[in-house]
């Protein structure tokens, strides 16, 4: 078995797949509601920036708290043995690569490959950089870092700290994170490159973070934009 194989079939037991789309979830960001077609952080960004957020977002998969996908994605940049952070890096970088030879297509056409831009400063770089714009195949030759950002990590829209560096204007951007909690960071980026003039941005996200929910079973022949709209 290659190494790649046995990263996707060991995560088959750490994702979660994220519901379909319907009277109990959100339309965007796919967390359950009460009956309400956005729950209340991505219907506070629609009802102050509408047009101007991602026309899609993908979860991969939903990350539970205390599951071991929120453990990978608070590791891969930020333990403090170098070993582990290039082990979860390893892994994760199969678990995008996967998934992008499965649903690409289901991603919509895409001109440019973006990351949402970390708002801490790191010597060696965003490892999803790395993955996206030297390691894989599907994405390298598409591969731009456009975005940048002054502010922190507030959890708040912040659109005018986000900073297009690179002529977008009528691309379609496929904008990529690892983690969505309130999705602020992912939105605050596809606000800023909507206003430079970008076509259409879909969001792809590792994790969509969970405090609770069904573990369900995942398959990586079906991802949330095959359950439906």
């Amino acid at each position: 078995m290659s190494p790649l194989n046995r990263i996707s079939e060991s995560y088959l037991n750490i994702l979660v797949p994220p519901p379909a789309r319907g009277p109990n979830v959100c339309g965007v960001c796919r967390r359950t509601t009460d009956g309400y077609p956005r729950c209340w952080q991505c219907n506070q960004h629609f009802q102050s920036h509408g047009a101007e957020l991602a026309d899609e977002v993908v979860p991969i998969s939903m990350a539970v708290d205390d599951g071991q996908l929120v453990h990978v994605l608070g590791n891969y940049k930020n333990n403090r043995f170098p070993g582990v952070r290039k082990q979860f890096t390893n892994e994760l970088a199969g678990v995008l690569a996967t998934f992008l030879a499965g649903h690409r297509r289901c991603l919509g056409e895409f001109d440019v490959v973006t990351v949402v831009p970390s708002t801490r400063q790191r010597a060696d770089g965003h490892p999803l950089v790395d993955i996206l714009g030297r390691r894989l195949g599907s994405t390298r030759a598409d591969f731009a870092e456009v975005l940048s950002t002054s502010g922190d990590n507030s959890r708040l829209l912040r659109p005018d700290e986000y900073v297009v560096h690179a002529d977008v204007g009528d691309r379609r951007i496929l904008l990529i994170d690892d983690q969505w909690t309130s999705g602020a960071s992912l939105q605050s980026s596809a606000i800023a490159l909507k206003r430079a003039g970008a076509a259409r941005v879909v969001g792809l996200v590792i994790g969509r973070r969970v405090d609770a929910g069904s573990r369900g079973t995942f398959d990586w022949e079906v991802c949330a934009v095959c359950l439906g709209s």
